[in-house]
């Protein structure tokens, strides 16, 4: 699934865990015990009768077939092991899947977001999986610390990471050339990026179309922004928003100041930025790997390339999300299924180079350091900068507060042009009336 440009290793450890802003609130809450409290002992790797497993996961865009054929490739290896992955769309993956694991119907493992993985502990549908780390070749010097850090919750690891996706700088290089620019030097810091959309804007081109009519892509952007500004979205115990201090509203200035210099038209989609890019029309976009890396690399004799975002604040920062297995809880495990789960695990995560054509790069660094992913021009150059990722918090219902209230807020703000402080102000009330609800629903530590 996944490898690397250079040898990150020893610079990588060294880098601390910086980006494992707050801890959590607390399993306990109303939901309802299921099964066993922690998983039975299992062999180093299955070899029984056949079995069929269930698998389900968001992966219904470009990366569905990637780990479809990783399914099929692992099979090949161990015919006693049958996987059916089941797709579902990201929202109704997290509406269906606590119901099936309550209604006894789980699926043996599934695959989620890290910023979701503390909600579905708190909920008690996934397994700490502590037990079998050793097993499935799990070490903690092997990863970035905010990406090992990133599945454990109350002193218990509830998920195991597959990759990171950082957002990067996608830049069209022939745009960058036409406009007297370096197409092999793309912009940095923040003085470098406004010269290039000064110099750009002269030869016609807006050259950041910001989507501010898609909350989700302009919010992640305010999030790596706020980051660099020194800021952090929400305090230590995740039960109060601090997106509303100076770093926010610096960061969210920054993004209105795109619109009114005149570098990005005010009201477009990031379908709109796209199509901007692919029709030479763009020069930058910001965003994840997963989501740009195989859509431009389809479209015939567009010269682009990717880079780590530019620091516009004082400390270079850049959102990331990564993908994690968790394991379902059951109401009783069947010592050959999980055995059979486990060798899956432990062969995806030591063979995850062709996991990174989906887009994603490796979380695992000694994948990540290794010569196949040093192949792929777009997948190592996006792994340049994953010492600067950044995770949300570990608070069970984050991403609920983050899509339903501050991400809205940002949209609105861009669109408005409003004071930016007022609108942060108004999204900070709401989100921390919703992480008190969220901290009592979760219950207490």
């Amino acid at each position: 699934m996944e490898t690397s440009t250079f040898t990150r290793r020893a610079v990588l450890r060294a880098i601390g865990a910086a980006g494992l802003a707050g801890v959590a609130a607390a399993v306990t809450g109303c939901a309802p015990t299921i099964g066993t409290a922690a998983l039975p002992r299992i062999p180093a790797a299955y070899d029984g009768p056949p079995v069929r497993l269930k698998f389900w996961n968001g992966l219904t865009g470009g990366d569905g077939p990637v780990m479809r054929e990783l399914l099929a490739e692992f099979t090949r290896e161990h015919p006693n092991v049958r996987i059916d992955m089941y797709a579902l769309p990201w929202p109704d993956f997290y509406q269906k899947f606590p119901a099936a694991v309550t209604s006894g119907l789980a699926p043996d493992f599934a695959l989620m977001h890290n910023f979701q993985v503390a909600t579905n502990a708190a909920r008690k549908v996934i397994m700490p999986v502590d037990e079998i780390l050793q097993t499935v070749g799990l070490r903690e010097e092997d990863y970035l610390p905010v990406v090992w850090g990133s599945g454990v919750y109350r002193d218990q690891r509830w998920s195991l990471p597959l990759d990171m996706w950082p957002d990067s700088l996608f830049y069209n290089r022939r745009v960058l050339e036409r406009a007297g620019l370096d197409p092999d030097a793309p912009p940095a810091d923040r003085a470098a990026y406004e010269h290039a959309l000064d110099a750009l804007a002269s030869s016609g081109v807006r050259g950041h179309w910001l989507p501010a009519v898609d909350p989700q892509g302009v919010g992640r952007g305010f999030d790596s922004l706020l980051w660099q500004f020194g800021g952090e979205h929400y305090s230590g115990d995740g039960r109060a928003a601090t997106f509303a201090e100076q770093p926010g509203v610096d960061a969210l200035a920054w993004q209105q100041s795109l619109i009114r210099t005149g570098w990005s038209p005010r009201d477009v989609s990031g379908s709109d930025a796209s199509m901007a890019f692919k029709n030479d029309q763009n020069a930058f976009l910001w965003g994840g790997p997963g989501a740009f890396i195989n859509d431009l690399g389809s479209v015939e004799g567009l010269d682009w390339d990717v880079a780590p975002l530019p620091r516009i604040g004082t400390e270079q920062a850049a959102f990331s999300g990564s993908h994690q297995f968790v394991v379902a809880r059951q109401p009783r495990f069947d010592a050959d299924r999980l055995a059979a789960v486990v060798t899956f695990l432990g062969w995806i995560l030591a063979n995850s180079t062709g996991w990174a054509s989906a887009g994603p790069v490796p979380a695992r660094l000694p994948v990540l350091d290794s010569p196949e992913l040093a192949q792929m021009t777009a997948q190592s150059h996006v792994a340049g900068g994953v010492e600067h990722i950044r995770f949300y918090p570990l608070v069970p219902g984050i991403a609920e507060v983050q899509t339903s209230i501050l991400y809205p807020a940002i949209g609105d703000a861009l669109l408005s042009l409003g004071d930016p402080r007022a609108a942060l102000e108004t999204a900070t009330t709401q989100a921390s009336f919703l992480l008190q609800e969220n901290a009592e629903k979760y219950g207490r530590a």
